[in-house]
């Protein structure tokens, strides 16, 4: 497992920010804690695939326009909640699409669709996705010290510990993004 994790684990990082991306950012600081990958590399390839992926969103609105939005349902049902956080939250909205689960990709489409300058937009993400990188990379770190704290020998339980925290981990993103998602259905009503 130990080589499979450095062997892909930055790749997995970059394809996990590229689309959403907080399990990958969380998992890549515990296990850059546990000693498999480098928690530098980790905030690296996280800031790449975030950046990456906003970038492609944003001109994928700007080149094809709302129109393509409309046919795709998936993405049209999310527009009206979208089109209220962009208008509410103006530029601002680029700090915290990371936090907007679900609809990122579809505010950051819209959001190519608006007026807004390429240079802003650039920007804005660029500093958006540093920050969150590291925040979210150094989370998963400093979560893995809770480990380090109960078992004094890690390598020995290993085998026990990963899943627990995959687990741990994974139950943590999919209560947050419940919340969030309760959050986003009170604002859209």
């Amino acid at each position: 497992m130990e080589a499979y994790i450095a062997k892909y684990g930055y790749i997995g990082i970059f394809i996990g920010t590229f689309l959403e991306g907080e399990t990958t950012v969380l998992l890549g600081g515990i296990f850059s804690k546990l000693g498999y990958i480098n928690i530098n590399r980790v905030v690296l390839w996280a800031f790449m695939g975030t950046f990456a992926g906003d970038c492609t969103f944003f001109f994928l609105g700007r080149t094809f326009g709302r129109k393509q939005i409309g046919k795709y349902e998936f993405l049209s049902s999310k527009v009206p909640l979208a089109n209220k956080i962009i208008q509410k939250y103006g530029n601002f909205i680029i700090f915290i699409l990371r936090f907007l689960v679900g609809i990122r990709a579809v505010v950051l489409l819209l959001l190519g669709c608006t007026d807004m300058k390429k240079s802003k937009f650039i920007l804005f993400s660029v500093l958006n996705s540093i920050l969150w990188s590291i925040i979210v990379s150094f989370i998963g770190y400093l979560f893995a010290n809770v480990v380090y704290v109960f078992v004094h020998d890690i390598k020995k339980y290993e085998e026990l510990i990963i899943p627990i925290i995959l687990v741990s981990v994974t139950i943590f993103i999919l209560v947050y993004r419940r919340i969030m998602k309760e959050k986003e259905k009170s604002y859209g009503d």
